[in-house]
């Protein structure tokens, strides 16, 4: 592999622990959530997609993936919703299959302003769901 293509690769991948986060050829935003979040964690996949978007115009469609994530704080939440509604961001899809997973997806979508939103419980269905 090139050292361009290395670093191309590189300027589209951000990693924060054990969370990733990779802005694919599709102009989608691919982030999986592994583990628990708190309040300086989700701080900082904020700014990390922050830093994956800068530059870009138009809308960017999302698939969070959380089925490995724990439990979230109450203010690692808060944050989520404001990733959420980014103005660049189109549609969000949130997939997971563990009970976890659901409780975070159903608390961020319900209290965010954003609508076109959904969970699904796999990365397949939200994919198909993100290329309608």
């Amino acid at each position: 592999m090139s050292s361009s293509k290395k670093t191309a690769e590189k300027d589209r991948e951000a990693r924060i622990g054990e969370h990733r986060f990779y802005l694919g050829e599709d102009n989608t935003i691919y982030i999986d959530v592994v583990g628990e979040q708190d309040e300086k964690t989700a701080l900082a996949m904020k700014d990390a997609v922050e830093r994956l978007i800068s530059g870009i115009e138009g809308k960017l469609d999302v698939l969070a993936d959380n089925s490995r994530a724990g439990k979230a704080t109450p203010e690692a939440r808060k944050l989520f919703r404001e990733l959420l509604e980014m103005k660049n961001f189109g549609k969000v899809a949130i997939c997971g299959g563990n009970p976890v997973a659901r409780v975070l997806a159903s608390f961020v979508i319900g209290i965010s302003r954003k609508k076109d939103v959904r969970f699904f419980s796999s990365r397949e269905k939200a994919l198909a769901w993100l290329k309608k």
